[in-house]
């Protein structure tokens, strides 16, 4: 039984499914005699480019071929040589393995040649185009350029940025799409038709989603299944052949992650793993669907709802609302980095589960969802409310003991009374919260001295710091920071670390009724005499 590829192979312009405006752009070249002596079809594997290619070749040599049509008749003697390939005007070359210039060379002898029929063509498709070494490419220039009389030139290739420009500027370019989910649905339930085949509509998904655009790789699957000895192809015998697809399992898990809810996400990786399901796919899948949300929030329109099965656009739409642009961003940035080292893991799931830990804040997640930390900022903020007080303590743990904050003379802490604070007093702040640091980790103190609060927004002090490390490793004393600038500040319910390059010397916006317009070696003092206060504690 030969490949289903080739036994469906479209044999005219009307069965070619997708690539609309190629196909209307090549008909009326065809029907108003205006075509070029050199094209060039590039597109992904399996969409169609040497199925094209031999379909006008066979449209400009049909001799039965109506006036005002372009599709070739399919039964005259040149539109059966070419279906048989033994037409001998028409040249298939792979470039492959005819990549080198003693192969141009003979391929220029021979056009030299006048086709064998009377007004007819000589048609070169050379495929893989883009491995001709660049002394063949060149060789092939002046003959693109000006071939003799009816020659055609067709260039098929999946990398034409791999060929050379002065190449590119002596074709007519056409790109070819990957097929969409619903031209590839409509192809296999076409053959299965044909086949008497009976097969799962969620088997039709899962072909689609392998097939990934591909029209020849979903046949090829589709060829697979069949083979096996089937005239009912259900989901479990699918399963059993192909293995198990994920894609859909992965929206439960992202479903999951938009509530961070931690604990049942990699609940949810392990019982995939457990059930046969690669997590290889399981990253591709992640990596599809959040390229998904990705340009939903950027602007809905950018969905190609063609694209999408069944009730996947209301899903997409969901965590579109639920996770933040900054998380999907850093989401896909770091599936992209781990796509190729699941094969090697010591344990496939580990690498995923580490970048889901990483950008879900894994010390804000609880398994039963009592507490979900608001996700409406795009740098991790912790609020007043996720400080656990005692009535005598005031501590973060109950059996921590009470802080206690010694003011320096020189740098005087200005008591809040107006119930609002500004950037500057907040600023004025930083030798009492050093020397509560420095008591528990000196590093982690000379750290936050060299940072400087930039704004206030909505009751929340953002402050900036040099660094992705030194940020990551600050949000770790978040709570201990926020409680001491509360204590002064009871405005303030919140703190942003954000990465940002300041200085003790930036200039500050202050809105404020106070004159804080300090010169920049008043800012430099205070800064050095932080620094100065922290190292005279630790010694």
């Amino acid at each position: 039984m030969p490949a289903l590829y080739r036994t469906y192979r479209p044999q005219n312009f009307k069965q070619v499914i997708g690539q609309d405006i190629i196909k209307t752009t090549l008909q009326n070249a065809i029907i108003n005699n205006r075509t070029v002596h050199s094209y060039l079809f590039s597109g992904p594997r399996g969409t169609g480019k040497t199925t094209m290619a031999r379909i006008f070749s066979k449209a400009l040599n049909c001799v039965n071929r109506q006036p005002n049509s372009a599709e070739p008749c399919n039964t005259c003697g040149n539109c059966k040589s070419i279906n048989d390939h033994s037409f001998i005007d028409l040249v298939e070359i792979d470039a492959a393995s005819n990549r080198g210039i003693d192969e141009i060379r003979n391929l220029k002898e021979a056009i030299r040649f006048a086709p064998s029929q009377k007004n007819g063509y000589k048609i070169y498709i050379i495929d893989e185009a883009h491995m001709l070494t660049k002394d063949a490419s060149n060789a092939l220039l002046k003959t693109l350029e000006e071939p003799p009389h009816n020659t055609i030139f067709i260039l098929a290739t999946t990398d034409a940025h791999k060929m050379i420009p002065t190449i590119l500027s002596r074709v007519q370019k056409f790109d070819f799409k990957p097929l969409s989910h619903s031209e590839l649905k409509q192809k296999i339930l076409f053959i299965t038709k044909e086949e008497k085949i009976k097969i799962d509509d969620k088997v039709v998904n899962q072909i689609v989603l392998q097939a990934m655009g591909g029209a020849r790789d979903a046949e090829s699957i589709l060829g697979k299944l069949i083979s096996a000895g089937t005239e009912d192809i259900t989901v479990d015998f699918a399963s059993a052949i192909l293995g198990k697809n994920s894609y859909f399992e992965t929206y439960t898990l992202l479903g999951f992650l938009s509530q961070n809810q931690l604990y049942l996400a990699i609940q949810h990786i392990h019982k995939l793993y457990t059930n046969g399901y690669g997590m290889e796919q399981l990253i591709v899948n992640l990596l599809t669907i959040s390229h998904n949300i990705f340009l939903f929030q950027i602007d809905k329109n950018l969905i190609q709802q063609e694209s999408l099965l069944d009730d996947e656009y209301s899903k997409l739409e969901s965590l579109a609302l639920t996770i933040s642009k900054l998380k999907i961003r850093d989401f896909i940035q770091a599936l992209e980095k781990i796509k190729s080292q699941t094969h090697s893991a010591y344990l496939p799931y580990l690498p995923l589960e580490l970048v889901i830990a990483q950008i879900w804040d894994i010390d804000n997640m609880n398994h039963n969802s009592n507490h979900i930390i608001p996700d409406n900022i795009d740098r991790t903020i912790i609020t007043k409310s996720d400080i656990k007080l005692t009535p005598k303590t005031k501590s973060i743990e109950k059996t921590s003991p009470a802080p206690t904050i010694t003011q320096p003379k020189d740098n005087p802490v200005v008591k809040e009374t107006s119930g609002s604070a500004d950037v500057y007093s907040v600023y004025k702040l930083y030798p009492a919260i050093n020397k509560e640091l420095v008591k528990s980790n000196k590093s982690l103190a000379i750290i936050f001295a060299q940072t400087q609060p930039v704004e206030i927004i909505d009751n929340t002090i953002v402050i900036g710091v040099e660094s992705d490390f030194y940020r990551s490793r600050l949000e770790k004393t978040t709570k201990l920071i926020l409680e001491y600038i509360t204590e002064h500040f009871p405005s303030i319910i919140g703190i942003n670390f954000i990465t940002k390059k300041v200085s003790p010397m930036d200039t500050i916006n202050i809105e404020t009724n106070q004159d804080f317009n300090a010169d920049e070696e008043d800012k430099t003092k205070d800064i050095n005499d932080t620094i100065a206060d922290i190292f005279k504690d630790s010694l």
